[in-house]
């Protein structure tokens, strides 16, 4: 049935964040949304760009969470590297050996995106990160797990992709069981083809993205899982190193999914507090918008 196909979605929507990684917790904080225009019609996806002082009001530390997505507009990649240049250091995500060259990580990781990755990048048009984010900054450091670190962790927790597969098969039951008849895909898709809307499915799945339960139903508890937990607490280590090494303004890099717990860590193990959100267009939605002539 018709109706049942944006939950189909879920396993590709999961896999192109929870490789950069996505989920998201009970969390004041937005970390991605869906924006508007004045008549209420989907704009952009946008993600956030987060930032976090300590709580003495020393404001000569300044950590920001710069929340990923994995596919996106070249132009939103564009913004981010001009951003990157100004921070002292950016810590970014990537399961890599430690020691491995910049270039070869990434051509080694290239190799492992999935075929859901693939086919939502040619039939959304947009790009990979991996291909328009400049790493060889000279400010980029390296703050994740290795390969082997990564497995070794995930089988203490005893965690795998197989089960995360069934996950996965029980979220999307799950999410069908709330909403049988598909009511609010059909709403959805509705406002998008009355706006003369000509990305309906792209913006579906923008939405979709913004869910705050389906992909946590996946993962479970994310301070305690590997994909999360284990890995948010290796950008910890290394933030706090660079911090004792003398960086003051910092940048953390990573899947929108690992925001939340990061969060929480900067609060609880550093002592930061919020300090305010920007926004980075991610995904154009709807129709482009014309500039008046002068």
């Amino acid at each position: 049935m018709s109706h049942f196909q944006p939950r189909n979605c879920l396993a590709a929507i999961f896999l192109t964040l929870i490789s950069a990684g996505s989920t998201f917790a009970d969390t004041e904080t937005q970390f991605v949304r869906v924006a508007t225009d004045d008549n209420e019609n989907p704009r952009a996806l946008q993600m956030s760009i987060v930032s976090y002082v300590p709580a003495n009001d020393d404001r000569i530390l300044n950590v920001d969470l710069v929340s990923a997505i994995h596919i996106g507009d070249p132009s939103y990649y564009a913004e981010l590297n001009e951003r990157f240049r100004d921070y002292d250091v950016l810590l970014y995500e990537l399961v890599a050996p430690q020691n491995a060259v910049a270039s070869n990580r990434l051509e080694k990781r290239k190799g492992f995106l999935s075929g859901a990755q693939v086919g939502m990048t040619k039939l959304l048009d947009l790009s990979f990160q991996l291909d328009e984010i400049n790493y060889d900054q000279a400010n980029f450091v390296h703050a994740d797990l290795s390969p082997s670190e990564l497995r070794q962790s995930m089988d203490d927790r005893g965690e795998s992709l197989y089960v995360y597969f069934w996950r996965i098969f029980f979220a999307s039951l799950d999410e069908y069981a709330k909403d049988p008849l598909g009511l609010k895909d059909w709403e959805m898709l509705s406002a998008m083809l009355t706006s003369d809307q000509d990305d309906s499915l792209k913006t579906m799945i923008a939405y979709e993205m913004t869910n705050i339960d389906q992909v946590q139903d996946i993962l479970g508890d994310d301070s305690g899982s590997a994909v999360i937990g284990a890995r948010n607490q290796r950008a910890v280590d290394v933030l706090q190193r660079e911090i004792d090494s003398g960086a003051k303004h910092i940048g953390i890099f990573y899947g929108v999914a690992h925001m939340p717990d990061l969060e929480d860590r900067l609060q609880d193990q550093l002592g930061l507090v919020y300090e305010k959100t920007g926004w980075l267009d991610a995904w154009h939605l709807g129709p482009e918008v014309e500039e008046d002539a002068d």
